[in-house]
């Protein structure tokens, strides 16, 4: 009888160290949830989940974006150096024209 008390005193003992084990845990979860619902303003845990989820595809889509217009800049910036190039020979071919115009016009003036 004397065992069998020990043995339930000893059994209850560690059910009880358990629980409290179990309550702590308990309680760290509970305050990342009211912390996560401070944040977010969702009290349900269905939608938390859900807007989480959203947001990783949200993210993903800003990530294709922003790949896409660095794409399309870098050819807009590609664009640009040519044309600025075709500009710069143009300027140079209507320089090289006026000269030719200005030195048969002076050698025509001389005659």
């Amino acid at each position: 009888m004397r065992d069998n008390l020990y043995i339930q005193k000893l059994w209850n003992t560690f059910m009880r160290k358990k629980m409290e084990k179990e309550m702590r845990n308990s309680a760290q979860i509970d305050e990342a949830f009211k912390a996560i619902k401070t944040a977010t303003g969702v009290t349900d845990v269905q939608e938390m989940v859900k807007k989480f989820l959203t947001r990783e595809q949200t993210y993903s889509h800003l990530l294709v974006n922003v790949s896409e217009s660095e794409r399309k800049t870098d050819k807009l910036k590609k664009d640009n150096d040519e044309l600025r190039n075709r500009l710069h020979e143009l300027k140079i071919d209507s320089e090289a024209n006026a000269n030719n115009a200005e030195n048969a016009d002076a050698g025509v003036s001389k005659f």
